[in-house]
């Protein structure tokens, strides 16, 4: 089967680079990513709340959604991604880790987690779908 990229996620990570980067390069990554991994071991059920201050999952809010880029979205656009996946995002983000390793990091980390952030993406996917439409958005 030919996959299709996904034409939101790509324009979203073309987007988000710039701030990802400047994220990761104000972190210490590996700290961060070993804080993520106990987090996600002893949270395997977690929900996601959009608004969360909470710095130990900032790469999982900061990563899988940005209010200002969804809400800007067409009714089309929102369709596509309502129905996109966090390996497609992975997929886009991938041609930047050839030239920045952080962003290399960053893909195989959600890579090796990839059941646990498609689960949290889905409850903060359908929490987000759930604003959009009580806005009157056609999704």
């Amino acid at each position: 089967m030919i996959e299709m990229p996904n034409p939101v996620w790509r324009h979203y990570v073309a987007q988000m680079i710039p701030e990802w980067l400047r994220w990761c390069r104000n972190v210490h990554l590996p700290s961060h990513m070993d804080v993520m991994n106990r987090f996600i071991a002893l949270n395997p059920g977690y929900i996601p709340v959009r608004a969360t201050t909470n710095p130990d999952i900032a790469m999982v809010k900061d990563m899988l959604w940005n209010d200002d880029f969804i809400f800007g979205l067409s009714d089309k656009g929102l369709s596509v991604w309502a129905n996109g996946t966090v390996g497609e995002l992975i997929d886009e983000m991938r041609p930047y880790g050839i030239k920045f390793a952080e962003i290399k990091k960053v893909c195989d980390f959600m890579d090796s987690n990839l059941t646990w952030f498609e689960r949290v993406y889905a409850f903060g996917r359908a929490d987000i779908i759930t604003f959009l439409r009580e806005q009157g958005r056609n999704i």
